[in-house]
């Protein structure tokens, strides 16, 4: 399946980055580099619609940034993430699920706050690449990815 096929924009503000940068714009950049395109939030709104090969590619990723990215945000905390992005029933309420996300990663301490927030960042970024409230595709690959995270950070805990 080709991913460029009916792109999604990603506002040009998330594209900027300068020396000096704040905190979110790091992490997304960051995001971006481990992802290997800046575009990450298209793969996570196509989630369970791509071709076997670019999932399994995507999957990879997604492993491997829980397990090296994401490997100090506990499985409660990551529960808590899903729990809000399953509860959502639309568009609008994953939206407004946002601030809430942002409060998590605001309450961190320093040494977690990476890890934390890589994951909100790679989450928000995906729901406002959402097109319409009624985009019930791109948000229910949210919801797939935010389980799939939640089942890989288990997989590689220490517990």
């Amino acid at each position: 399946m080709n991913m460029n096929a009916g792109r999604r924009q990603v506002p040009a503000s998330y594209h900027s980055y300068e020396k000096g940068s704040s905190q979110e714009e790091q992490w997304r950049k960051t995001l971006q580099e481990f992802f290997e395109t800046a575009h990450y939030p298209e793969k996570v709104l196509q989630f369970e619609r791509m071709g076997m090969n670019d999932f399994k590619t995507f999957n990879q990723q997604l492993k491997d940034f829980i397990r090296e990215r994401a490997k100090n945000v506990n499985s409660t905390k990551l529960r808590k993430i899903f729990e809000i992005i399953k509860n959502a029933k639309d568009g609008r309420e994953l939206l407004l699920a946002i601030p809430r996300l942002a409060y998590i990663v605001g309450r961190e301490d320093i040494k977690n706050r990476d890890s934390v927030g890589l994951v909100i960042t790679f989450l928000s970024d995906s729901i406002l690449a959402l097109q319409s409230n009624e985009d019930r595709e791109g948000y229910k690959g949210i919801q797939k990815c935010a389980e799939a995270m939640v089942a890989y950070q288990k997989y590689y805990s220490d517990k």
